[in-house]
């Protein structure tokens, strides 16, 4: 389990890191290349789209072919498109080499929790602790990234913060391919290419249309039609995964009350804080004047999210997985309640203990969510579960960072209101996400 821990450590790093590494370079990134707000938020979301479109088919992958097998060949991805950011010579190439990054994270993601779930040979304790230090090493990244990439902009510039990928890669591919065994492959036919495309055209169409609408309206031509382009993509996506022999997404999971119900609360979840950290990174730049490595120490608070996700393990041990769920959405509630009518003077000392509530909130409920959706399936369709389960929350940073990102434009008074509305907009959906932990957990 020590070795398996490790490998897929090091890929969740990378995978995490690239998250929000990327978000106080942004910045520099637009003066750097001639970008504005929609190409800044086309560079998180360029990773996050592929990352979300292709995680159910990495899933997939993994079953078919192995999961050590997948998870190897995106790590190795993951590396060559990180080494292709970093020499990017224009804003178009940035964010397609990024969409690979992407690519490679979405066969990483699904196959670590699949490889850690066959390691701890179905016993539900060693796989929670397990979950419960993997998430953890990925917390401390998630928190630290603002902090290294703000030193290594600041430092050596932008196109820094890709090259420290190539090392952590180096070594997820030396631990996978020295020490990890491999999971039981599962044949169960023609691999789902329709239901792919179907998937990657909603996820894009959607995301477009939603960045569109800041700059555009809601009521623009292009936005409407982007939305009505998407139902009907998501319509057909499920009426093709409910024909198909062997679907991306077998719709029979969703039969059951409490995994339907986590697939909702992970994507509420990734919505509030990934779209919120964006925010953030804006706010502290554009609205309090802060340096990039400033704004890197200011959002440093999140790494207590480490101690929270081990101490996820204890609560569902003790009580339930529901337990940590809600007391983890509650927690980041109060946290964005606290947000409410910040401004460009709003002193960092007032903002401080809101980080803190967030990085807690988010720590104790995550491991709790993951442990239960792994849980709940059969071990051989573990990757496609994990797969379900992570692209959903993808989804979630998707919308979140399209969403809240067209609100914090402007001057910076501007730019400080819209942060407050963002926060007061997640405090809704975390309390709402209670409701539903309540109901269906």
């Amino acid at each position: 389990m020590g070795w398996t821990l490790a490998a897929t450590s090091f890929g969740f790093v990378v995978v995490q890191l690239d998250v929000t590494i990327v978000n106080v370079a942004l910045p520099e990134i637009g003066a750097s290349l001639g970008a504005g707000v929609t190409g800044l938020q086309w560079i998180v979301n360029a990773y996050t789209l592929a990352f979300a479109a292709l995680l159910m088919m990495g899933g997939s992958f993994g079953d078919r072919f192995g999961s050590r097998r997948v998870f190897i060949v995106g790590i190795l991805l993951f590396g060559l498109a990180s080494l292709a950011c970093s020499v990017a010579p224009s804003i178009e190439i940035l964010i397609a080499a990024r969409g690979a990054q992407g690519i490679g994270a979405a066969l990483i993601l699904p196959t670590s929790l699949s490889l850690l779930s066959h390691a701890s040979a179905g016993d539900s304790v060693a796989r929670a602790h397990a979950i419960g230090w993997w998430s953890a090493i990925g917390g401390v990244v998630s928190a630290a990234g603002p902090v290294v990439g703000g030193a290594l902009t600041s430092s050596l510039g932008w196109r820094s913060i890709f090259f420290v990928n190539l090392p952590i890669c180096a070594l997820g591919l030396w631990a996978a391919r020295r020490h990890v065994g491999e999971t039981v492959r599962v044949i169960t036919g023609r691999l789902d290419i329709g239901g792919q495309l179907l998937a990657m055209l909603a996820l894009f169409v959607f995301t477009h249309s939603v960045i569109e609408a800041g700059a555009r309206g809601w009521t623009h031509w292009t936005v409407l039609a982007g939305l009505a382009l998407t139902m009907g993509a998501v319509a057909a996506f499920v009426r093709n995964e409910s024909r198909v022999p062997a679907p991306m997404i077998p719709l029979g999971l969703f039969r059951s009350k409490a995994f339907s119900a986590s697939v909702v609360l992970g994507v509420i979840m990734n919505i509030t804080f990934y779209g919120s950290i964006f925010v953030l990174s804006l706010y502290f730049q554009h609205a309090k004047g802060y340096t990039p490595t400033e704004t890197g120490f200011a959002l440093l608070p999140f790494i207590v999210i480490m101690v929270a996700n081990l101490a996820s393990a204890r609560l569902a041990k003790r009580f339930s997985p529901r337990t940590p769920v809600i007391a983890g959405f509650l927690i980041s509630a109060l946290g964005f309640a606290l947000l409410h009518g910040i401004d460009d003077a709003t002193p960092y000392l007032r903002i401080l203990p809101s980080l803190l509530l967030l990085a807690i909130g988010a720590g104790i409920g995550t491991p709790a969510l993951t442990s239960s959706i792994l849980g709940s399936v059969e071990p051989s369709r573990s990757a496609t579960a994990s797969a379900i389960f992570s692209a959903a929350r993808q989804v979630g940073s998707a919308i979140g960072v399209a969403l809240f990102g067209a609100l914090v434009v402007g001057l910076p008074a501007q730019v400080a209101a819209g942060a407050g509305f963002s926060f007061d907009l997640s405090a809704f959906l975390r309390l709402a996400g209670v409701l539903l932990a309540v109901l269906c957990l």
